[in-house]
């Protein structure tokens, strides 16, 4: 079976890379590209075959590498592991000769734009911070960019002690209370259907540039009820992830991301590398087991720590 997953320096598209190695049950080839030459990157040296890519940003060309490399390895599967990479084959879907498997264009475009998602969340039902349009009167507030990922687009201010604001009063950004308490990353891993096969909530204890880079596995039933609300609402195919806070005055949804998350080898280490089910159903169309089964199988209460390997290439 030949994988390929772009855009490979990014933490997402590594931890793939990691996961695709590790399985044994049958064989993979993992081709990766990005726009780096090989071996100036770690993961070019991670994959068995890396190609340098153009850049995304001129799509006519990314399109045609895309279409040119899938000729060339037969290539079975497309790991979409970046928000941008899941706007551009969304985009291009019908042009791209790769199997991959994104969410309808219409879930993309809401959970895309971070206020359109909140407001959605809060129609179903879910807690969200509250949105302002006036400031008089609040104290700590957290200006958000609609379109970001990770722990860009975000900035804090406490109105009660801040002498000077910064202007995010444009019509890209919104304004939401500010939040404290445990955040929750809950990774999904969802049938062809939308359906959740294993849901993961983990508490971060440790934060590096928006990334967890220690968590604990958690059985949170709030959490895992919410995310059964939100996926019977929103279909969500294979591998996304979505942020919460808890405090003693309830669960708050914050976002959801369409893809992999940077940290979820955590809940994989805590349970097992469903990444091999996962290309059992969608490359070979093998059914899934039940949430219920695959639930069993997480070691609750588990903490995980990330670290780095290093590696060196030969110039």
């Amino acid at each position: 079976m030949r994988i390929l997953v772009n855009n490979i320096k990014c933490t997402n598209s590594t931890l793939l890379v990691r996961l695709l190695k590790r399985i044994k049950r049958f064989p993979i080839e993992v081709i990766g590209s990005d726009t780096s030459n090989h071996g100036t990157i770690a993961s070019s040296m991670l994959v068995d075959t890396y190609i340098s890519a153009p850049s995304m940003n001129d799509e006519v060309e990314y399109l045609s590498f895309l279409n040119e490399i899938s000729q060339k390895y037969n290539i079975d599967f497309l790991f979409v592991s970046t928000d941008k990479e899941v706007r551009f084959v969304d985009k291009y879907k019908s042009k791209i000769r790769i199997p991959f498997i994104i969410p309808p264009s219409n879930t993309i475009t809401l959970f895309q734009d971070k206020l359109k998602a909140s407001i959605a969340m809060e129609e179903i039902g879910v807690n969200i911070p509250h949105i302002y349009s006036d400031l008089f009167g609040k104290e700590k507030i957290i200006f958000r960019k609609k379109h970001s990922v990770s722990s860009e687009g975000i900035y804090i201010v406490d109105l009660s002690k801040a002498n000077y604001i910064e202007n995010h009063f444009q019509p890209d950004w919104f304004v939401q209370q500010y939040v404290s308490g445990t955040t929750f990353v809950v990774d999904v891993f969802a049938d062809n259907k939308g359906n959740p096969k294993i849901i993961i909530p983990r508490k971060s204890l440790e934060v590096q540039k928006g990334s967890a880079f220690r968590s604990q596995v958690i059985k949170n039933e709030k959490v895992i009820e919410t995310c059964k609300l939100i996926y019977s609402r929103y279909l969500i195919p294979g591998l996304s992830n979505i942020e919460f806070i808890e405090n003693e005055e309830g669960l708050y949804f914050i976002e959801i991301n369409l893809r992999i998350g940077g940290s979820a080898t955590a809940g994989i280490i805590a349970s097992f590398n469903y990444i091999e089910q996962f290309l059992e159903h969608f490359v070979n169309g093998k059914p899934l087991e039940s949430l219920d089964t695959y639930m069993k199988c997480i070691s609750w209460n588990s903490i995980v720590s990330r670290y780095y390997d290093e590696v060196i290439s030969e110039r």
